[in-house]
């Protein structure tokens, strides 16, 4: 009998189990075509996955696949050999033959003589073939022919000999799950031993991923791990996934097994284009790929994470591109990548987004698939036959299996926390199909990731302070992270508004503004965390202060920008002199000769030890000395100066005046030249304010100026008319105590022009 469309395409789709398979080959004699692989699942863990630690379960498992069409096409004498892996010890009872979906086909005791599985020693021998003769048994090897059980739609037979063992290895020891072999006699050939490849896992500990957020990503091909975007259906292949999987267009049976399509929609190609999800299945009418495959778009930047985005409709967008992966026997890998620039001795999150697309893709043991009458499911209500399974390695260890991969319309985000080396700053990472095919296995990846685990850096408490001039201010940093080891810091300083950052000096009890702090876990918040205070005397020299902390895992990280972390909120402290006033005044004015600054002021009430410092910016943040003068007055007097920059004046040009005398020292208004024309702005403005506010007016010539205060509602709250000099000057707005916090707009208006600024109130 002609088998219907559905079966033919999931004849071609040969789908896979869950497991970790090391090794995929094949051969072939005649029409008899032998796959082969060696697995292992992690029992402890189960569907939630994660590494692979001390005490867990390991279901080591080989798979023996046989496919042919004539009454030849089978194998003879096949056997199952093995060795206990090292740091793992054998679980009596556990030797088995499994169907391709992990359920058990025949089961056997330790002991030798009396079935066809036995362990002798750390030896382990399982003769398979239990339908033809020869029979495997206690002293023979059996046959087995493809259209034996377990099968696959009668045309092939897949069997999986296993058994159990528990990891004794402390962490950071490794379990070799590979070696071994399969022997067997194809008809008409002689004999042929398959031997598994070695492949270790690292006993690491499952961290799990942060709980808090992650950095950049650190993967820079494929656009970041999530494969871009387009509005063409198929994008190109991708560079990413090796040549074991063969790239092709989707098709009403393609990507069919050992291929792979890089898409923003799974339908089917052509006359069977759709976007939408709703039609049956199976789908008789051609839109769905085998006509059971779900018709989705990719994860990238989805509103619902659980749900990713729909099928894109290229006939009217652009949409996220995805890898879509039809995993068969082998174990072939999906993405392949060398990360570089990381950080030594720095935790980070190696994660990727998985979506199992097939809720009808089962095939019984009795070859009997989901549509058909009589089909054994899965599990309760489960049609969806293998899972995906998938296995994260690093620089060519394992660290990490996904678990399975039960169907459920969902994304699921897959990962574990991976800690780089004293000295490693790269690792060639993959992505690794565990499962040999028999009906399932059809899986998505996106956004795929490698992240720091960032710290949380809190200032507390979150405020500035307004405080005297040789005052004593505290400034206290809290640091809370996922992991106990980013505990090295250093305090920094900042005068010019975070221009530039320095090393504070010691704080007034003698502390030293560096260290490496103990991080406490907190069970409450799952995180640890430490706090680092500080004392530091307010300055005469500086109106404005600002204190930061930077914290890293290590002292050469703390050095490297990349490997450090910094506050994002720094400590703000605004000196003040508290009636401790310096008696000179002055007044200070300035004007273009010849395209340089000729500078002069006017002096009263002079001490007997007053400096003049004349100072120069080009954005009034940072200023440099480009003079000093001693006074002449005596003591009460006033005298006048002048100073020539010996610098042209290019654009605006800033200078003040930083008058000093012993301790005390305070700065004159600021005075704006320049040799082209001057824009009407509003500069220097103090922002967020408490009680007042205070700012510069840059206006091209002399005039009559109006000042506004509005709330967002856009209420006029201030409004002042001042008059203003060609240059800055000097404005504030008195008597702001009562408004309540909140956001603010400033707006200037000067000879039929305005501007404004947005501002922050808030109270002390």
């Amino acid at each position: 009998m002609k088998p219907n469309s559905l079966r033919i395409g999931l004849l071609l789709k040969g789908q896979a189990f869950c497991a970790l398979l090391i090794f995929f080959g094949q051969s072939a004699f005649g029409q008899l075509s032998v796959d082969y692989g060696k697995s292992f699942i992690n029992l402890t863990k189960g569907t939630a996955g994660g590494t692979i630690e001390p005490g867990d379960t390991l279901q080591i498992r080989a798979t023996f696949v046989v496919k042919g069409s004539g009454v030849n096409d089978y194998a003879d004498s096949c056997a199952f050999f093995d060795v206990v892996p090292s740091n793992t010890s054998y679980i009596t009872g556990s030797l088995a033959v499994l169907t391709n979906e992990g359920k058990i086909y025949k089961s056997f005791t330790d002991a030798a003589g009396d079935d066809a599985g036995w362990i002798s020693g750390s030896n382990i021998q399982i003769n398979m073939g239990y339908k033809n003769a020869p029979t495997a048994t206690a002293f023979r090897r059996g046959r087995v022919k493809y259209s034996d059980k377990p099968s696959f739609y009668g045309a092939t037979c897949i069997m999986v000999a296993s058994y159990e063992v528990r990891v004794t290895g402390a962490y950071g020891s490794k379990v070799n799950i590979g070696g071994g072999s399969i022997s067997y006699l194809p008809f008409g050939g002689s004999i042929s031993a398959i031997h598994f490849n070695q492949d270790s896992i690292v006993v690491f500990q499952n961290l799990g991923l942060c709980s808090n957020s992650s950095g950049s990503n650190a993967i820079l091909s494929e656009f970041g791990g999530t494969f871009g975007s387009g509005v063409l259906k198929n994008r190109a292949p991708s560079p990413n996934v090796p040549s074991s999987y063969t790239y092709t267009t989707f098709s009403a049976n393609m990507p069919n097994d050992y291929y792979y399509g890089v898409s923003n929609n799974t339908s089917v190609g052509g006359a069977g284009y759709t976007a939408s999800n709703t039609w049956a299945i199976p789908d008789p009418t051609g839109h769905r790929v085998f006509q059971v495959w779900d018709i989705i778009g990719d994860h990238t930047g989805a509103l619902n994470q659980a749900l990713g985005n729909p099928a894109t409709d290229t006939t009217k967008s652009s949409g996220g591109y995805m890898v879509v992966i039809n995993s068969s026997y082998r174990t072939d890998t999906a993405f392949l990548d060398t990360v570089s620039n990381l950080c030594p001795n720095t935790y980070y999150q190696y994660y990727a987004w998985f979506r199992n697309i097939c809720s009808h893709c089962g095939c019984d043991s009795n070859g009997k698939g989901a549509s058909t009458a009589g089909y054994v499911p899965t599990a309760a209500g489960d049609s969806s036959g293998v899972h995906p399974n998938m296995t994260f390695s690093v620089n060519g260890y394992d660290y990490y299996t996904t678990g399975n991969i039960l169907y459920s319309g969902q994304w699921v985000k897959k990962g574990f926390t991976y800690l780089t080396g004293p000295s490693q700053t790269t690792m060639v990472i993959n992505v690794r199909n565990n499962a040999p095919g028999g009906g399932g296995n059809d899986w998505v990846i996106d956004d795929i990731g490698v992240a720091t685990c960032l710290p949380n850096i809190a200032l507390t408490p979150n405020k500035p302070d307004t405080l005297c001039q040789g005052a004593d201010d505290t400034v206290r940093f809290q640091v809370s992270a996922f992991f106990n080891n980013i505990t090295v810091w250093k305090l920094q300083q900042s005068t010019n508004l975070g221009a530039t950052w320095t090393a504070p000096g010691n704080d007034t009890t003698g502390q030293a503004d560096t260290g490496n702090a103990t991080a406490v876990y907190n069970p409450l918040t799952g995180l640890y965390a430490y706090t680092i205070t500080r004392y530091y005397r307010v300055s005469t020299l500086y109106p404005e202060i600002e204190y930061r902390i930077a914290v890293a895992t290590t002292s050469a990280n703390l050095a490297n920008s990349g490997c450090s972390f910094t506050a994002t909120t720094p400590k703000i402290i605004v000196a003040v002199n508290c009636n401790i006033v310096l008696p000179t005044a002055v007044t200070f004015h300035g004007q273009l000769k010849d395209g340089f600054a000729a500078l002069q002021w006017q002096s009263a009430n002079e001490s007997s030890n007053t400096i003049y410092t004349v100072e120069r910016s080009e954005d009034q943040v940072n200023y440099e000395s480009i003079g000093t003068i001693e006074g002449i007055a005596g003591p009460g007097q006033g005298a006048s100066y002048s100073f020539t920059d010996p610098k042209a004046v290019n654009g605006n040009t800033f200078y003040r005046l930083n008058i000093g005398d012993n301790s005390l020292h305070k700065y004159s208004q600021v005075v704006l030249l320049s040799n082209t024309s001057i824009n009407f702005a509003i500069l220097s403005l103090a922002n967020p304010f408490s009680d007042h506010l205070s700012f510069n007016l840059s206006v091209p010539q002399d005039g009559v100026a109006s000042i506004q205060l509005f709330d967002m509602l856009g209420r006029i709250l201030r409004i002042q008319q001042v008059n203003v000099n060609q240059g800055l000057n000097n404005e504030q707005i008195y008597g702001l105590d009562a408004l309540p916090t909140g956001s603010y707009v400033l707006r200037a208006q000067f000879s039929g022009t305005s501007t404004a600024q947005k501002l922050l109130k808030y109270n002390r």
